[in-house]
């Protein structure tokens, strides 16, 4: 994409998410009017014009880093060699931890931690 293009995208973009926010505070407003049968609002539930400008900055805000980040991103390369080793030795290498065995190899362990009984005095509680 060209500069300007992304220019245009991101003040897009912006302008998009910050109408949807004030999109979306003046449909709380509007139904908070209709369940008070017109009548004036409560003191607590008004959202006045400097905290609406505050909530739109603040998406601004989080646009512009999130625009940054996928710019820094699509600037850097792919993982290096060194990744790439990496990866594939940890994933050539079985996990220790992990049982290499399809069943339980103490059935006491399976008695304890085992699958649900049919009977109904063998009932979990847990």
């Amino acid at each position: 994409m060209k500069p300007e293009n992304e220019e245009q995208a991101a003040t897009s973009g912006e302008t998009t998410a910050a109408a949807a926010a004030a999109t979306a505070v003046v449909s709380v407003s509007a139904s908070s009017a209709s369940r008070n049968n017109g009548r004036s609002r409560t003191p607590s539930s008004f959202i006045g014009r400097h905290r609406l400008q505050a909530a739109i900055s603040h998406l601004d805000q989080q646009i512009r880093l999130i625009q940054d980040e996928l710019n820094e991103l699509e600037t850097m390369g792919g993982p290096s060699t060194v990744c790439n080793e990496l990866i594939s030795g940890i994933e050539s290498v079985p996990d220790p931890l992990l049982p290499l065995t399809k069943g339980p190899v103490d059935v006491n362990w399976e008695r304890w931690f085992g699958g649900a009984s049919s009977s109904r005095s063998h009932r979990r509680w847990i």
